[in-house]
């Protein structure tokens, strides 16, 4: 049954990938290989597929859950979400740190509903989708 802690773990997840990818604290996938050094390159190169493989996972349930209409939504509406608290002065963008901190969370928000989408539209509906038919 998918409830909030469902959606709570997905969202989790997405932040780690997202941030274990690059994030301002210099702790990341991207300032691990692009720092001075060129030892570990079969790690770094595992490592890397991996996050690849993930984001491509995510895609596809993103894709085939909101299609396009419903990634461009969920993109402005969290912009316009960001261009909200930015004006009533909540963020400042002119700290870059706190800029790539805003992308990512938007970013890993999109994908957690991305993956999520389908549960939550049943909830809501109470419809069921064809590919659940077969259950019952």
């Amino acid at each position: 049954m998918f409830n909030a802690s469902s959606f709570l773990v997905r969202w989790v997840l997405a932040m780690f990938i997202v941030f274990a990818t690059y994030n301002a604290s210099g702790y990341s996938y991207y300032h691990w290989v692009t720092g001075a050094g060129a030892e570990n390159w079969p790690l770094k190169s595992f490592v890397g597929v991996s996050l690849l493989t993930s984001y491509g996972v995510f895609a596809i349930a993103i894709w085939r859950s909101l299609g396009p209409v419903g990634v461009a939504t969920s993109a402005a509406s969290l912009t316009a979400l960001v261009w909200t608290l930015v004006d009533y002065n909540l963020l400042d963008l002119n700290n870059p740190d706190a800029v790539a901190t805003v992308v990512g969370t938007l970013f890993a928000t999109i994908l957690s509903f991305g993956v999520s989408w389908s549960h939550i539209r049943t909830r809501l509906s109470g419809q069921v989708d064809s590919k659940d038919v077969n259950q019952y």
